[in-house]
């Protein structure tokens, strides 16, 4: 299936398209644009560009920085968070996609050390819990307009069958009002609103951080929590924020009996940040499409045909047999897992297998 929302590069072009053709936009993007030229940044992607808008915003005062005035600095967040709303906000086709996997493996095996943690902004991953009938907490509590609430957060003052959604970097349907210094989940767009949607951690003030700062701390948390076996597995996450990688590493290093598995997409030679945190990290392993890090060890994936084949056939996509090549010789392999979709086959799969048996 094709992608439902863009990858970081066709948001980026997408919000370039926008940006270049809005009133309003055009002339400070292109500001912005040539300031990144200028400091030798070449490509920036739309995180990157918001994030250097909001340092500038929090210092430009009444005389702005390197050239763009605060307003040009307001009208820059409110267009890109803006188109980021407008092009992510999707609605998953009927099921089975893999979102309505993982939402209908996690209503079978539900547990109370069930968390989900999202860098996304869409609601595709809300939309297929809530079609699965899953019961979750994302943090904000109330109907009308729900709002968020630290203390259960920080009390976990939910039922334990209940899952629980942190979302990293914010949401589309967040929202920041002003006067009251409080942050919604809705639709609803009141006087003083501004959407909250955080791509990397940023010294906002403390109204507009607290929601990430707790995202953050729900990681660690999850992490560090002793009293069982720890396994995060990752997916699509490319380790381009500094902070969760930090909090990351810090707590697998405080929780020896944790283990991190990041699941990649392409190959590994594009990742190479999660290469060296890998290195570095026995209980983080790495694993791409052709090669993978596991404990500590770098190594292209292998497969004997005749005794792993088939049983890994989910899993593994096994190169053809060259001319002349022994047959029962271990053969290069790709690990699929790491694209969405094979990953949603693969917990239908299991899921599937589990009612089966009993």
């Amino acid at each position: 299936m094709s992608s439902i929302i863009p990858d970081i590069r066709g948001l980026t072009s997408y919000i370039d398209g926008i940006l270049t053709a809005n009133d309003e936009a055009k002339s400070p993007y292109a500001k912005l644009r040539a300031l990144f030229k200028e400091d030798e940044v070449e490509t920036p992607n739309v995180e990157l560009m918001l994030n250097r808008v909001r340092q500038f915003r929090e210092v430009a005062g009444k005389a702005g920085v390197r050239g763009l005035s605060a307003d040009e600095l307001s009208v820059l967040d409110k267009h890109i968070c803006q188109s980021i709303r407008s092009r992510v906000t999707r609605s998953l086709p009927p099921p089975s996609t893999p979102y309505h996997s993982l939402a209908e493996y996690i209503g079978r095996h539900r547990s109370p050390s069930t968390e989900l943690f999202t860098t996304n902004y869409d609601l595709l991953l809300e939309e297929a819990l809530e079609y699965h009938q899953v019961p979750y907490f994302d943090g904000f509590v109330g109907s009308s307009r729900p709002f968020f609430d630290q203390k259960a957060i920080e009390d976990v003052e939910v039922p334990p069958r209940w899952a629980r959604l942190w979302k990293l970097h914010g949401s589309i349907n967040w929202r920041f009002n002003r006067a009251s210094k409080a942050v919604f989940r809705t639709e609803r767009e009141d006087s003083g609103d501004e959407l909250l949607i955080h791509p990397s951690h940023l010294k906002y003030d403390e109204s507009r951080r607290m929601p990430y700062l707790v995202m953050a701390d729900r990681l660690k948390h999850f992490l560090k929590r002793g009293e069982r076996p720890v396994a995060l597995f990752i997916m699509g996450y490319s380790f381009g924020d500094e902070h969760i990688n930090e909090a990351l590493i810090d707590c697998l290093r405080s929780n020896p009996s944790a283990a991190c598995f990041a699941m990649q997409y392409g190959a590994l030679a594009g990742y190479q940040t999660a290469i060296k945190l890998a290195m570095d990290n026995s209980n983080l392993s790495v694993m791409a499409k052709d090669r993978a890090v596991i404990r500590r060890q770098e190594a292209p994936w292998l497969m004997t045909p005749t005794r792993d084949a088939s049983a890994l056939s989910d899993v593994f996509t096994v190169h053809p047999l060259t001319a002349g090549a022994d047959t029962d010789a271990p053969r290069p392999c790709d690990f699929e897992i790491g694209n969405f979709a094979r990953f949603g086959d693969l917990l239908r799969l299991i899921a599937n297998a589990a009612t089966e048996t009993r």
